[in-house]
């Protein structure tokens, strides 16, 4: 068996079809689906699938970290890849990964991931930054650290015998995983379209993280204290660059995107300090930045508490920096509520 592609399912019913239907290649595969406790018809709909490289694993509700991790056990591939369950690959990318895996002698092929909004593909723009080589590692392509998703990418099954996810985390838990293969690893990087992530799904993680904040917070502050140990062991460019991928583009608007919508502000200021005080020795703008954000939004509060909030940053407020604070957070406020305008007119339109 050439290569093993793992898809956790959960409740895909109406979209698990045209991503097995997206997962095509001449080399011999096997494609995994574990239904990890659907409450839908997924199990029903992939038995009817007409396609022999299918592998039905039917079971109790785990996560999507375990179930990857039991279909890296179970896979009998030489590769390993994965995709969920509402996404698709790209167009020929299993033959183009294993050729270039195979030809370059190396250990991971990372693609280009693009978004999927209906019919239309996008590029994601980070990606711009992701050059295609032939050899490299981590250390000498940090950038590699902007598709820190465990989708989009080709895996030597050998690479991954002692590495799996965090199965007690269920936000960012790839990182830690992909940090470690990286690290100890050859690294091909391609300019093909690998992954097709499907943003048009309403119910997504990002429509309703507001919902989960404090826990996708306090996930991320675990994170950061694994992937700090991983990363000392690494470049400080290594380290900096995925200070941007986490700090920046993924804790800083997460916070950023949602403040407006929780019930309570505290659920998002006080683990926003605890992710803070993991990271603030790096004192990269990534971090300054974050700090920044935290401190606009706490403008929220009456004045002692905004000082209690500043003091807990190491910083010392005085009411004239309170009345600046309150300005940019109206000024926040605003942007935030033309971009939720902009956004619902969109959907309108289409």
């Amino acid at each position: 068996m050439e290569v093993s592609v793992i898809i956790p399912i959960y409740n895909a019913e109406k979209t698990i079809e045209q991503t097995i239907e997206s997962i095509k290649s001449h080399y011999e595969h096997e494609i995994i689906c574990i239904n990890d406790g659907s409450k839908d018809n997924s199990a029903d709909v992939i038995s009817k699938i007409n396609n022999p490289n299918i592998v039905l694993v039917n079971r109790e509700n785990k996560g999507a970290a375990a179930t990857r991790n039991e279909g890296i056990s179970i896979a009998k591939g030489k590769y390993i890849m994965f995709c969920d369950a509402d996404d698709k690959l790209g167009e020929g990318i299993i033959d183009k990964m294993i050729d270039a895996i195979k030809r370059n002698d190396t250990d991971i092929v990372v693609g280009k991931v693009s978004h999927l909004i209906g019919d239309q593909i996008r590029p994601i723009q980070t990606y711009n930054d992701l050059k295609a080589v032939d050899h490299t590692t981590l250390n000498l392509t940090p950038e590699v650290t902007q598709s820190i998703g465990p989708y989009g990418k080709l895996y030597k099954r050998e690479i991954l015998e002692n590495i799996r996810f965090d199965e007690d985390i269920t936000f960012c838990e790839e990182h830690t995983f992909n940090l470690k293969a990286w690290s100890k690893s050859r690294i091909t990087i391609l300019d093909d379209s690998a992954y097709l992530y499907n943003i048009g799904i309403e119910d997504s993680i990002v429509a309703t993280s507001y919902k989960n904040i404090e826990k996708y917070l306090n996930d991320a502050i675990e994170v950061r204290k694994r992937t700090m140990d991983i990363l000392s062991g690494l470049k400080e460019k290594v380290s900096n660059y995925y200070s941007y991928r986490m700090d920046y583009l993924i804790i800083y608007f997460l916070i950023r995107n949602n403040f407006m919508k929780v019930e309570n502000l505290n659920h998002v200021i006080d683990p926003a300090i605890k992710y803070l005080k993991v990271v603030q020795q790096l004192q990269t703008n990534s971090v300054i930045d974050l700090k920044e954000l935290v401190l606009t939004i706490a403008a929220n509060y009456n004045y002692e508490r905004f000082k209690e909030v500043a003091s807990n940053l190491d910083m010392q407020i005085d009411k004239k920096a309170y009345r600046s604070y309150k300005f940019k957070l109206l000024k926040l406020k605003t942007k935030m509520n033309l971009r939720n305008i902009r956004n619902k007119s969109k959907k309108i339109s289409h």
